[in-house]
C-alpha cells in the first residue's frame, strides 16, 4: 500500500479532509515492515467523508455490514476493485478513546494522516508496537472480550497468522469466556476459523483452543469423542486420534513434492480451489465424529466395532456445516470426504475389480485426492498394537502411486465422453425411463473396464442388454 495509493486517494482537491487516522491491521502490518492488506481508515462524520470522497474520485460506496454501533463504509475504485480504502466512525470523541476499544494493543496504534500536527505522528496509548516487537498478542482492556466475544477467535487466528504467542492473561480470560462464543452469529465464526485452517500450522492451534475449552463451544461434538476409546488398530480415544489426523493432513499438504512427486503442483492447485485446503483439514478433524453412536462392544469376544462409522459421521459433518452456516458446497464436500474416508482402505484390496474402481473415481472426480490424503493421515495416526507398520508403509504407497495414476490415466478415462446417449437408445426403439438409465449406466461401466472399445460395440451390448430385459 502503499502510501503512494492513500495520496492518490486523498489528492481530490474537492473536498475536506477531517480528522484523518490509519488504524489497526494497516498499522500492525506497516510497523511489521510488511505491505497491509487494507487501508484502515477513522475519523468523525465516517459515512459523510465516504461519500464525498467516493462522488470526488468517481468512485463505489459501498456501507459495510458490521456492527451497528460501529459504522464502516468503504470506497472501491470502480477500474480496479482490489484499490479501496475503509473508513469507520471513530469510537469515542478522540482518538485515544477510540484506540482504547479496540481489541489487542498491536491493532491499538493509530497514525494521523491529514497535513498538520497530527501527521505521520504515531500514537501508541498502550504500548502496541513494543508488544509488536516481542511478538505478543494482548488484550488492549478488559472489556475487550465482552464487547466483542468473536476476540477469542480472532486472537488465534493472529496468533497463527503472525506466528505471535498470546500473552498468558489474555489466554486466561479467552479461556474463562468461551461459552460467549455461544451468542456469535455462525457466520463469524467460521469466517475465524477458516482464517486459521488456511494457515500453514492451524492444528497446533486447534490444539490449543481445545485446551482453553474453546473448540467444545463450538462443536459440542466433541466431548463424546473424547470419551470414546477405540480397538486395536488405535493408541488414542477418538478425539486425540483426529486431532493427529489433521496433523497428518497438514503434514502432508505441506509436503506435498514428498508424497507426489511431479504431481505435487497439480495437487497444490486442486486444493487451492473452493477453500478445499481448509475444508480438507477441518473435515480431518472430524472425519471419526460417528464413531461414538456406533461403538459396540462383543460381549463375548470383548472385540470392538465401529460398524458404519462413515455414514453416521456423514450425517454429523452435515449437521455441523449447517450449524456453521456453511455453503451447500462446502457442506456437500465435507460429506463426501466423511463418507468416503474408509474405502481407500476397501479399494486398496487386490480383490477389488478395476471396474469398481473406476466406478469410484466417477463418483468423486478430482475430489478423490483429497479422500486420498485424508486416508493417509489416518492410517499415520492408527498406532495401535494391532496395526502393522509394513501394512500402514504399504498402504501409504498405494495412495500415492494412485494418486499419481488419477492425474496420469484415470482422470482422462472418467472424463472421457460416452460411446452412446439416450437419444442413441431411443433410436434403437427403446422408451425413455428407469431401464434406459440402468442400461446406459452398464455401457459405461463396460466401456471404463475397457470391455468395449467404441461406439458400435456400445449399441451393440444395448441391443442385447435391452434383449435380456425383455425376457
Amino acid at each position: 500500500m502503499q502510501t503512494v495509493s492513500l495520496n492518490n486517494w486523498l489528492s481530490c482537491k474537492d473536498i475536506n479532509i477531517p480528522e484523518l487516522y490509519l488504524v489497526g491491521g494497516t498499522v500492525r502490518d506497516l510497523l511489521l515492515d510488511c505491505s497491509p492488506r487494507d487501508i484502515d481508515l477513522v475519523c468523525r462524520d465516517a459515512k459523510v467523508f465516504a461519500q464525498n470522497l467516493a462522488q470526488c474520485r468517481k468512485a463505489a460506496f459501498v456501507p459495510m455490514e458490521k456492527k451497528p454501533d460501529e459504522p464502516c463504509y468503504r470506497v472501491v475504485d470502480r477500474e480496479d476493485s482490489e484499490n479501496y480504502l475503509d473508513i469507520a466512525e471513530m469510537r469515542g470523541d478522540t482518538i485515544y478513546e477510540d484506540l482504547s476499544r479496540r481489541d489487542f494493543t498491536i491493532n491499538a496504534i493509530a497514525i494521523g494522516v491529514k497535513d498538520g500536527s497530527s501527521a505521520g505522528v504515531v500514537i501508541d496509548p498502550l504500548n502496541g508496537a513494543a508488544d509488536i516487537e516481542r511478538k505478543i498478542i494482548r488484550l488492549a482492556g478488559d472489556e475487550s472480550i465482552l464487547s466483542d466475544p468473536l476476540r477469542i477467535l480472532r486472537a488465534v487466528r493472529l496468533s497463527a497468522g503472525l506466528d505471535f504467542a498470546i500473552e498468558e492473561q489474555t489466554l486466561k480470560e479467552m479461556g474463562s469466556r468461551a461459552a460467549m462464543l455461544k451468542d456469535v452469529a455462525a457466520e463469524r465464526v467460521t469466517a475465524e476459523l477458516r482464517r486459521i485452517l488456511e494457515t500453514p500450522r492451524s492444528a497446533r492451534y486447534f490444539r490449543q483452543m481445545d485446551d482453553l475449552g474453546i473448540l467444545e463451544v463450538i462443536f459440542p461434538e466433541i466431548h463424546m469423542m473424547k470419551v470414546c476409546t477405540q480397538n486395536g488398530f488405535h493408541h488414542t480415544d477418538v478425539w486425540e486420534h483426529s486431532l493427529l489426523t489433521m496433523e497428518h493432513t497438514e503434514h502432508i499438504i505441506n509436503n506435498l513434492s514428498d508424497y507426489f512427486g511431479e504431481w505435487s503442483a497439480r495437487t497444490a492447485d486442486y486444493l487451492k480451489g473452493n477453500s478445499r485446503l481448509s475444508l480438507l483439514k477441518l473435515s480431518a478433524l472430524f472425519h471419526d465424529a460417528g464413531k461414538p453412536a456406533t461403538k459396540n462392544v462383543n460381549s463375548d469376544t470383548g472385540r470392538t466395532t465401529f460398524y458404519s462409522h462413515a455414514e453416521e459421521g456423514a450425517k454429523l459433518m452435515g449437521l455441523i456445516s449447517e450449524r456453521l452456516k456453511m455453503s451447500k458446497r462446502d457442506r456437500d464436500f465435507m460429506v463426501l470426504l466423511t463418507e468416503e474416508h474408509l474405502q481407500v482402505f476397501n479399494l486398496a484390496s487386490e480383490d477389488v475389480k478395476a471396474d469398481i474402481r473406476t466406478k469410484w473415481f466417477r463418483k468423486t472426480g478430482d475430489d478423490a485426492i483429497a479422500v486420498f490424503i485424508l486416508g493417509m493421515a489416518d492410517t499415520m495416526s492408527s498406532l495401535g498394537p494391532n496395526s502393522s507398520a509394513s501394512i500402514r508403509e504399504s498402504h501409504i504407497k498405494w495412495s500415492q502411486q494412485t494418486v499419481r495414476e488419477y492425474f496420469e490415466k484415470t482422470k482422462m478415462e472418467i472424463e472421457s465422453p460416452d460411446f452412446v446417449s439416450g437419444k442413441d437408445l431411443i433410436a434403437l426403439g427403446m422408451m425413455p425411463g428407469p431401464d434406459m438409465g440402468r442400461i446406459l449406466g452398464e455401457i459405461r461401466n463396460a466401456q471404463d473396464a475397457g470391455k468395449i472399445r467404441g461406439r458400435e460395440e456400445a449399441l451393440e451390448l444395448a441391443g442385447k442388454l435391452a434383449a435380456r430385459r425383455r425376457k
